[in-house]
């Protein structure tokens, strides 16, 4: 009887092989999410401002994160800094240019575990048709079921650029070269 359920048993272990970890890929949420920049503005003051429409997609792989990536697509004329006329400003050849570049992009190239919470994600960002490398430093939120179930991971980034390296040098010393970038999201697993 004992060579039966070992047998059995074997057979069962044979059959399901190793335990495998995969990567998941989510969808970024746009109505949980923000892109949130801030500029100096005559050593003075700081603006905020944010981007309304944008896209993306993350893989995480918890056995080995050097295989993440993240990809987003911000759609440049939906800048919105609660003053019109300076939207329109920033949408201008300029400083954006939208109507000639309608979108900026990162695209992920590596990412670096810094601790359980914590990854350096390197990647070329693209902006005004000109990509350079940008390090964003990305935190976990946090994870678990959304209000119908779906599963969510939330992250939030942040990041500092050189508006200067995308040929964006409008009103430079005034309005300062460094833009801080703030990004969170919330991703819905696909």
């Amino acid at each position: 009887m004992k060579k039966h359920y070992l047998s059995i048993l074997l057979s069962i272990l044979a059959f399901a092989g190793p335990t495998v970890a995969h990567a998941e890929s989510f969808k970024i949420d746009p109505f949980h999410s923000a892109i949130i920049c801030e500029i100096g503005h005559f050593g003075v003051g700081h603006i905020y401002g944010r981007f309304d429409t944008f896209s993306g997609t993350f893989t995480l792989d918890q056995n080995d994160p050097s295989k993440d990536a993240v990809n987003v697509e911000i759609k440049t004329d939906s800048v919105d800094t609660n003053a019109p006329k300076r939207d329109t400003d920033i949408k201008g050849p300029d400083f954006l240019n939208a109507a000639q570049f309608s979108t900026a992009t990162f695209k992920s190239t590596s990412v670096k575990k810094i601790d359980d919470k914590t990854y350096d994600v390197t990647g070329d960002f693209t902006l005004r048709g000109v990509t350079k490398p940008l390090t964003l430093n990305v935190k976990a939120v946090g994870s678990g079921p959304g209000p119908k179930g779906e599963f969510r991971s939330g992250w939030e980034a942040t990041a500092t650029l050189r508006r200067s390296d995308f040929e964006v040098k409008a009103l430079l010393p005034a309005v300062s070269d460094e833009v801080s970038l703030i990004i969170a999201v919330e991703g819905i697993k696909q």
